[in-house]
């Protein structure tokens, strides 16, 4: 049986995108850059979404960490291109927090310690517990709903690490007695 060139498909080189000049573009403003970083990085951050959240639709968090990697370049000129994959990484970190395996294989929601959760929350304001709700619950990333809700990052950043220090206090509190 002969395969000569006629049976054998075409071997396609697909160019590689200057990272450099892309960014270096969208620190300009240039539009068409931003969404071809878009389209670069997409697939690479569904990726890596799906294996931290378990999950495969992370259509909505992969749209929400491109749109803020994207408005960082925008706006930081120091953004270099070297800088970007990394940056990325942490948006992933940062926005969607990862679940354990066995949270996942048992599709635990509440667990031990749902009383002190829900006993902390009764002490934060509607606007605190839905900031949290939406970030943890949700897993929505945080520069999605922070205008909704009329706080700045910085504020829910103070209101996370708040509810996660008396989180330890309270877990530590239990475990004492």
């Amino acid at each position: 049986m002969d395969f000569g060139q006629k049976n054998r498909a075409p071997i396609v080189t697909h160019e590689v995108p200057d990272l450099a000049e892309l960014v270096s573009l969208i620190h300009t403003g240039h539009a068409a850059a931003a969404q071809q970083l878009h389209r670069i990085l997409s697939t690479g951050v569904r990726f890596l979404l799906q294996r931290r959240l378990g999950r495969i639709d992370v259509d909505r968090e992969a749209e929400s960490v491109l749109e803020t990697a994207i408005r960082t370049i925008q706006n930081d000129i120091s953004v270099r291109a070297d800088g970007v994959p990394q940056m990325v990484r942490r948006l992933i970190q940062q926005q969607c927090p990862g679940q354990t395996k066995s949270a996942i294989e048992t599709g635990a929601t509440g667990g031990p310690w749902q009383e002190v959760v829900e006993g902390i929350l009764d002490g934060m304001s509607p606007v605190e517990r839905e900031a949290l709700r939406r970030c943890y619950v949700l897993g929505e990333a945080p520069e999605t709903f922070l205008d909704t809700l009329r706080l700045t990052l910085r504020e829910f950043h103070a209101i996370r690490v708040r509810a996660r220090a008396e989180f330890s206090s309270r877990k530590a509190k239990t475990n004492v007695a």
